[in-house]
């Protein structure tokens, strides 16, 4: 019976010591995955009516490569963003916490509509968090 319960203890150890994390990157789908993410992401916030009147006179284009290019290396995608820093991509902007929080709450409608997994969305949405005060009075 001991070592019936030893082999069970040794056989759960073993199974939680090889069971990793996906990359987030892959959970998200690669980078088909990312650019439809984004693409759900720039449609919801634009059509959103608290906060879709910030991105009136943005370049969809720019914004969505951008964007994509933000999210592939803070998910271990591998990739390198090219754009501004946070701070200088939001200079002047005087986004407020609220706006922020719509941004996110928005995103988060977005992932859902498109079919992301709560854990992903907030594994990402975690990785994400950090920027807040590089987005926000700036």
């Amino acid at each position: 019976m001991r070592s019936s319960i030893a082999m069970l203890l040794l056989i759960l150890l073993s199974a939680c010591a090889t069971t990793r994390e996906t990359r987030l990157y892959d959970a998200l789908g690669g980078e088909a995955g990312v650019a439809r993410l984004v693409d759900a992401i720039a449609t919801e916030t634009r059509d959103d009516v608290k906060i879709g009147f910030l991105f009136e006179d943005t370049d969809q284009d720019y914004f969505r490569a951008r964007l994509r290019e933000h999210i592939c290396p803070i998910s271990d995608g591998g990739c390198s963003y090219t754009g501004l820093d946070m701070v200088e991509a939001h200079s002047g902007m005087d986004l407020s916490e609220a706006q922020f929080n719509d941004f996110v709450d928005a995103s988060r409608r977005a992932m859902s509509k498109a079919g992301f997994a709560i854990g992903v969305q907030n594994r990402l949405l975690a990785r994400l968090a950090p920027k807040r005060d590089e987005v926000i009075h700036q």
